[in-house]
């Protein structure tokens, strides 16, 4: 009887168009959307735009250009006059300007260049832009200096900047993975609309064993559907996997059921399918951003990042970017976001068990 109910649910399953599409259709088009987006910001041709007047026959003027082309951080555009770069920088046609005087040549006593910027921001927004700009000119005025600060990893193990699809294919597959409660929690609804529950219940096996056989399907479908979106990213996008592919196995089991978890819960709490559809998106929803599925974690203000370790979202993306981006990641690297992982299925399927009602 527990296989015959765990056969009816993956039958089910296989017929629904929709769930499907939403299960592994949509992930893969947003994967590969924002794969590309965020790829061509990083690695895009052309950097911000920096309005630049080099007076003529200022040859250190030009060798500060070049340096700044080379940098890859700008892409000066070459204007007419300094009262054209200023004007421009004014009407926030550009962040910011460059000024190079006929005599520029501060370190043997001649003018300074002017860099036009709005003071009036805040520095976390001119800042950046500010040092970069002063740090090249600084460069090329003073000639290459040692090096007197040394930067180093805390961690014995080196690892890499994050590509962008070692970013996006975790947040989405982690997003969409959880979409995986909705079709659970529906399934319920539906059973109970249709009688077919109540049939169910009178059939000789434990209730524990028939809402057993009615999850497991789902935790099945939940970690196939996760896995073969990490299969998706490195065959077809390239995505790198650097630590143990058994640890993000596990951790992604922990996924799935809590996924299928928060389904019983919702089916626990709600009486109708609208209910379920409404309650549910706006959840996972809610969850997904809190928890870092849209917006990284790391960028958030530390308030929300915190706030991003109450829902099992910000603890899968914890470990899968530990497993994706640094080198030799094995289980005692994550064992806590799997513990969490684990932590958050057991605590939906306790309340949703408690809150079961198996006879409506």
């Amino acid at each position: 009887m527990f296989l015959a109910t765990v056969k009816k649910e993956l039958q089910l399953l296989r017929r629904d168009p929709r769930a499907l599409v939403r299960l592994l259709a949509l992930p893969v088009a947003f994967i590969a959307l924002f794969g590309m987006v965020f790829r061509h910001a990083e690695h895009g041709p052309t950097g911000r735009p920096l309005a630049i007047y080099v007076a003529p026959d200022s040859q250190l003027g030009a060798t500060v250009v070049a340096a700044l082309s080379h940098s890859t951080m700008f892409r000066p555009v070459a204007l007419a006059s300094a009262e054209e770069v200023r004007a421009k920088v004014a009407a926030e046609a550009f962040d910011a300007g460059l000024i190079l005087p006929r005599d520029f040549d501060p370190a043997h006593g001649g003018a300074k260049a002017e860099l036009v910027i709005d003071t009036d921001k805040a520095l976390a927004e001119r800042g950046p832009i500010q040092g970069a700009v002063v740090a090249i000119v600084d460069a090329v005025v003073m000639g290459p200096r040692a090096e007197t600060v040394a930067i180093v990893s805390p961690r014995q193990q080196p690892h890499e900047t994050p590509d962008s699809f070692q970013m996006t294919v975790p947040g989405n597959a982690v997003l969409f993975g959880f979409f995986i409660a909705l079709t659970c929690a529906l399934s319920f609804a539906e059973e109970r609309r249709t009688g077919t529950w109540r049939r169910l219940l009178a059939a000789p096996v434990s209730r524990w064993k028939l809402l057993t056989a009615k999850l497991v399907p789902y935790v099945a479908l939940g970690t196939l559907q996760v896995l073969l979106l990490f299969a998706i990213g490195v065959f077809g996008f390239g995505m790198q996997i650097n630590g143990s592919i058994a640890a993000l196995a596990v951790l992604t089991v922990g996924v799935a059921a809590s996924a299928t978890g928060l389904g019983l819960l919702l089916a626990s709490v709600s009486s109708t399918e609208k209910q379920i559809s409404s309650l549910g998106s706006v959840a996972i929803l809610i969850m997904g951003l809190v928890g870092g599925c849209m917006l990284p974690r790391v960028l958030m203000p530390h308030l929300m990042q915190q706030i991003g370790l109450f829902v099992p979202h910000g603890w899968a993306l914890d470990g899968y970017n530990a497993l994706l981006v640094r080198h030799g990641t094995g289980f005692a690297d994550v064992i806590k976001p799997i513990a969490a992982v684990y932590g958050f299925a057991a605590l939906f399927m306790f309340v949703g068990i408690r809150r079961f009602r198996f006879d409506a």
